[in-house]
């Protein structure tokens, strides 16, 4: 149980300043639950929920009104669903989730789009973000987003990886074809990296289905059940 308490807390702290819905949460802990054989049944959730709200530095928000852990309507479950309640983590605990253990202790602090780098690659998770997409995300020039990541890289807190990105399109007749070969790399926040060798790189292949998908946020193609298609391997 501890360590789906634990993956919880993950998946609360990379939604950043603006939490999780607890209505999102159960389904982010479905595979957590599968590997320790336990179901997602109320029960389990009644004892997650009981151990969530004693950890300290949690918040929780619903209908514009802030409630400590110990507060009667989200004590029960079933109350805190019918709220809708939003689990927000204290900016410390976000802090070590990104990697940033201690900022007043460090030489220079952390820049709003440093942060915000930082928050979007915990919400990517292991699936990561490119140059290219997380650029077009912010709106910011090349060279700008290049000096934001190269300082996160060099304190340790995100890795970059060389990256290919081949687009195949349909053809006339159904078959794939390339349409278009970019060079650019794949970031992850550190604990999430693929840590690879000097001679190997990333290399992304996107299938464009057309109408039967939907492009994701980072750049990987969504199928109409939301799963990702983007095949990652390395080269």
């Amino acid at each position: 149980m501890e360590s789906v308490i634990h993956s919880a807390l993950e998946e609360i702290c990379s939604q950043g300043p603006n939490g999780l819905a607890i209505a999102d949460l159960w389904p982010k802990l479905h595979s957590p639950l599968s590997s320790h054989g336990l179901p997602n049944c109320p029960n389990v959730k009644k004892a997650l929920w009981a151990n969530l709200i004693s950890i300290p530095g949690l918040q929780y928000e619903a209908r514009g009104v802030s409630y400590a852990p110990h507060d009667p309507p989200i004590l029960s479950l079933l109350a805190s669903e019918q709220l809708n309640v939003r689990i927000v983590a204290a900016e410390h605990l976000r802090n070590s989730f990104v990697g940033i253990y201690d900022i007043k202790a460090s030489d220079a602090g952390v820049s709003q789009p440093q942060r915000r780098a930082l928050e979007r690659l915990a919400i990517a998770r292991t699936n990561g973000i490119t140059q290219s997409e997380l650029a077009k995300e912010f709106g910011m020039k090349g060279n700008n987003i290049f000096y934001v990541l190269r300082n996160l890289e060099c304190r340790g807190l995100i890795v970059r990886q060389s990256t290919i990105v081949r687009k195949k399109e349909l053809g006339t007749e159904g078959e794939l074809k390339n349409s278009s070969i970019v060079s650019t790399n794949m970031l992850h926040l550190y604990r999430y990296a693929k840590h690879l060798g000097s001679q190997q790189r990333l290399e992304i292949i996107k299938e464009d289905k057309g109408s039967a998908a939907n492009e994701n946020a980072d750049g990987s193609i969504l199928s109409s059940a939301g799963i990702a298609e983007e095949c990652i391997k390395e080269d």
